[in-house]
């Protein structure tokens, strides 16, 4: 899955974000998904549906961001 078109914005203040950041310089919003099962990280905006390190489904109640 790629991502959305357009500016990669913070889920929480929709502030432009760019490049590797790790958190939101505007509101410190955490910017990557990690799966509680094994570990592995992503950039939010892939709203991947399975984890790209284990296949486990990501849920919100599954997914570390903040």
């Amino acid at each position: 899955m790629t991502p959305k078109e357009g500016p990669m914005r913070c889920p929480r203040c929709s502030s432009v974000t760019w490049g590797d950041l790790k958190y939101c310089l505007d509101c410190g919003q955490y910017l990557y998904i990690e799966c509680e099962e094994c570990g592995a990280s992503w950039r939010y905006f892939y709203e991947y549906a399975y984890c790209p390190g284990c296949g486990t489904r990501v849920t919100k109640a599954k997914a570390k961001s903040t």
